[in-house]
């Protein structure tokens, strides 16, 4: 049973609105794009391994979390791509979506991946991240005084990555490998070892501990494009309003969804909380009138009155 479905981070959602309402002649532009690429590309590897699980027979009952997101009591994060949780034990997934030739030097705790082209660049260690989530894991079990067995392990979501004989041994194997790595563990772990009530009450209480982390981009409000943007043109054109439609004066469209993107956007770029006047800014509403009128039918909170009114967006 899949308890927390995967979806696409915050970061992921700030970057497509940037890429959406920012000029393409901006400075930061392609620096941006190179990292919502490279975020469509783990994305897509993650979802290629959620896929590999329909064809694996796994223990009844079974708990997937996937994405899990937790802030611990240290301040710090953890984000975890797959937790399987099982009456034989718990596997903790870190997936890379690499290609290239990719080594380990276990002496120096350093991982790196040599390119088509020859470039050698250094990688983050998913061997310490996967370490680091399984400890963590290990530390909720206890508080939950249970005893499960915990193994993380790196699933290479492309068949483009080559592992260097430096890397046997070592947790770590293409997806296609993935069936064959839970077979081995149920082969060694037979018998339950937590009951069904036990093991779904503390995959709830990981569950519950699941809060989306947002990480700020701080690029200048004035510097992106504003309005309610035509999803038909592909550069930002601003559509109209004449009641009770959104149109675009150049292609046509009719959207009546249109003005919930936007404000899906305005939660992304700027924030929660709104006024009529920054509603008015960031939509291009030239009327206050209009402009309170439209607030009305949106998801949001309202608190104060008159020129005091804010909004809050309601997720």
């Amino acid at each position: 049973m899949i308890l927390l479905d995967r979806q696409e981070s915050e970061q992921h959602k700030i970057l497509e609105a940037l890429i959406r309402r920012l000029p393409s002649t901006h400075t930061e532009y392609m620096n941006y794009f190179e990292k919502l690429r490279r975020i469509h590309a783990g994305f897509a590897g993650e979802e290629r391994v959620d896929a590999e699980w329909l064809e694996i027979i796994l223990p009844q009952p079974h708990y997937f979390l996937h994405g899990l997101q937790i802030h611990n009591h240290f301040g710090t994060t953890h984000q975890i791509d797959t937790v399987l949780l099982c009456p034989q034990f718990i596997l903790i997934l870190e997936i890379k979506n690499v290609t290239g030739f990719l080594d380990f030097d276990e002496s120096f705790n350093q991982f790196t991946r040599t390119t088509v082209e020859g470039d050698v660049e250094g990688m983050t260690n998913p061997f310490h991240q996967g370490s680091r989530h399984k400890e963590w894991v290990k530390g909720m079990l206890q508080q939950s005084q249970l005893e499960i067995p915990v193994y993380y392990t790196v699933v290479l979501a492309t068949k483009n990555a080559i592992l260097s004989k430096s890397l046997r041994g070592q947790p770590i194997f293409h997806v296609s490998g993935l069936r064959y790595h839970i077979r081995k563990l149920l082969q060694q772990h037979k018998e339950r070892v937590v009951d069904e009530e036990e093991l779904f009450r503390f995959s709830t209480k990981l569950l519950s501990m699941h809060k989306p982390i947002k990480k700020e981009i701080a690029v200048p409000i004035q510097d992106i494009v504003k309005g309610v943007l035509c999803e038909s043109c592909l550069n930002g054109q601003s559509m109209n309003y004449r009641y009770p439609k959104w149109y675009c004066q150049r292609c046509g469209t009719v959207d009546q969804e249109a003005i919930f993107r936007t404000l899906e956007d305005f939660r992304l770029l700027v924030g929660e909380t709104l006024t009529n006047k920054s509603f008015c800014e960031f939509f291009k509403i030239d009327s206050p009138n209009i402009a309170y009128k439209l607030l009305q039918k949106l998801p949001l909170t309202a608190k104060g009155t008159k020129r005091h009114r804010k909004y809050r967006i309601v997720n």
